[in-house]
């Protein structure tokens, strides 16, 4: 039996995509579905949840790969504890597959590992800004959502479709994850399937996911984060340098947002040959992704009102200055579109100058 609440009445995008499953049916044999890389919980939960509804409708083959690694504890712990069935992508994997879909992501983001100038993907279910050189054979993005997970939810509970417990358990997650526990960017709708799932799903795996035992790399990144953080007026910011995941630029910058004074955060980190960069903002009127886009370059970088992540590709074997000059550039042109002159406005205030 699906989740009680199944009354949650489809949005138009939920209902679209189910008729295009309707309509596909046993003429879709198989679907590669891939999210983008460093795969969170939201698209880990939409993928598993596309998989099951093609498995439904269309009794297809289904496979969830991702590009990267899923580096962060708690997502690691979500994809364990639940058995979620994804998997890193293999060299030459994606012409094996006649068909393909993308969750979470869309092919000009250039954050996953689709060959957008080879081929389209048959399908996108998506809740970020449509990219203007976005195409599929089927486009399904609603930005009224603060997940994507949510508009698989209410896919999932306007059919009908029965719903493992297992699955329940990781779209609650991933639409908790995705708004901070619905105080970020949710919508009524988020909320609805949210509450939905929460009736089916298990608390202690949800409880194990949220608080992990963490590495001491953590630790230790966190430290450097606070330890050379700067202030300029009300944005705090860090360079965290090299990462062993490029997760922890977007859980460092989270984390100085919570200091009470600032409105803004940016946080850079290198990983491989790429500067990761997470814009984060309290403020649910501020563009973030829209900001960042302009800073970053188009395909480059994006995100919604209150939160934005992107990447500076450098070239392989960059030397130390000009990470350091990406590093720069970033920060010092997002000050300035926030009307801070950087010239002697940062201070460092937890900086231990005797360490």
């Amino acid at each position: 039996m699906p989740p009680t609440g199944a009354a949650v009445k489809g949005s138009f995008h939920a209902r679209k995509l189910i008729r295009e499953l309707q309509k596909r049916g046993r003429g879709l044999k198989s679907l590669l579905i891939m999210t983008h890389d460093h795969p969170d919980p939201d698209s880990l939960a939409s993928a598993w949840a596309l998989a099951h509804l093609v498995r439904h409708f269309c009794r297809a083959k289904t496979r969830i790969v991702y590009g990267g690694i899923i580096g962060r504890r708690e997502n690691k712990m979500m994809a364990e504890q639940l058995a979620i069935p994804a998997f890193p992508v293999k060299a030459g994997e994606l012409a094996d597959w006649p068909r393909i879909a993308l969750v979470d992501t869309q092919p000009a983001f250039k954050n996953n590992r689709f060959p957008s100038r080879r081929r389209r993907p048959d399908l996108i279910v998506d809740h970020h800004p449509r990219h203007s050189n976005t195409e599929a054979e089927c486009a399904i993005i609603d930005e009224a959502v603060g997940a994507t997970t949510t508009l698989l939810g209410e896919a999932l509970l306007s059919s009908g479709v029965p719903v493992p417990r297992k699955i329940a358990t990781a779209m609650v997650y991933g639409i908790g994850s995705e708004t901070q526990n619905l105080g970020r960017e949710a919508t009524s709708r988020d909320m609805k399937v949210y509450q939905a799932f929460w009736l089916k799903a298990n608390m202690k795996e949800l409880w194990r996911i949220a608080y992990p035992k963490r590495p001491a790399d953590f630790f230790s990144i966190l430290a450097r984060g606070i330890r050379h953080a700067f202030i300029a007026r009300n944005i705090i910011g860090v360079h965290l340098g090299p990462l062993t995941t490029p997760d922890r630029v977007a859980q460092i910058a989270d984390t100085l947002l919570t200091h009470e004074k600032m409105r803004w955060s940016i946080v850079t980190g290198r990983f491989k040959d790429r500067l990761h960069v997470s814009l984060r903002t309290n403020d649910p009127d501020a563009e973030a992704g829209r900001l960042l886009r302009r800073l970053l370059g188009k395909g480059k970088g994006g995100g919604h009102q209150m939160i934005a992540g992107g990447v500076v590709e450098l070239p392989p074997e960059a030397p130390e200055f000009e990470w350091r000059q990406a590093e720069e550039k970033v920060v010092a042109e997002f000050l300035k579109a926030q009307g801070v002159e950087d010239s002697g406005a940062r201070v460092y205030p937890f900086r231990d100058e005797t360490a």
